[in-house]
């Protein structure tokens, strides 16, 4: 039993099959809302759907149907959960996002226009893909002796890129590269991205630069 008094109970009064999966349900007071294909129960109108949050206007963190829970988080569970949605749980997942061609959240570095902020940002995708690959010992960087040696690697492999060699860095561009994807390497994108001194620097970056047709 679910001891959070954090929540609303309504009727469902119509219920949707949606095309991708699940189903679409019309409260009673006229909100919508998605219930997802692995639902342990099928929705039906009539049921009692029981929501947990802060009501209209605020994530749902839990939803009941008669009485059988369908998803449920604490607030601090789904503080957590929602931060791992914005900027994704780890350094993979920040770059498979990328990958794929979905935004993600990255620090504005140049400043000097978006060709050159592109190139950054590109660049971070590739350091940090090299990171992953090679699995570094962030805690030996500490160590002066040891991050010169692993940045020569670094250096080495990434500049052989031809993705980052066709870009054309400067020296301050690299820098800025190296800075962010070796920040989310060590801390993780959460740590890296969702803290005061960058709150303010924040931007949505993509692999598909945005472009215009005539």
């Amino acid at each position: 039993m679910i001891a959070d008094k954090q929540y609303e109970e309504v009727t469902i009064v119509e219920v949707h099959e949606v095309p991708a999966g699940g189903w679409s349900i019309k409260r009673s007071d006229g909100w919508e809302f998605y219930v997802p294909a692995g639902s342990p129960v099928e929705p039906k109108a009539g049921m009692t759907a029981r929501f947990y949050g802060r009501r209209i206007g605020y994530v749902v963190r839990g939803l009941q149907l008669n009485g059988t829970t369908v998803f449920y988080r604490t607030e601090a569970e789904d503080e957590k959960y929602q931060r791992e949605q914005q900027f994704g749980a780890t350094a993979e997942e920040w770059l498979r996002r990328w990958d794929a061609g979905d935004s993600v959240w990255s620090v504005e570095m140049g400043r000097l226009g978006p060709g050159y902020e592109q190139a950054i940002q590109i660049t971070v995708a590739e350091i940090l893909r090299h990171l992953l690959a090679e699995k570094y010992d962030h805690a030996n960087w500490a160590n002066e002796d040891g991050w010169k040696k692993d940045l020569a690697q670094i250096e080495a492999a990434c500049f052989k890129n031809k993705i980052v060699s066709d870009l054309g860095l400067s020296g301050a561009q690299w820098g800025a590269a190296m800075n962010v994807a070796t920040t989310l390497y060590m801390r993780g994108p959460i740590a890296a991205l969702g803290g005061e001194a960058v709150k303010d620097r924040l931007i949505r970056v993509s692999r598909r630069f945005p472009g215009a047709s005539a």
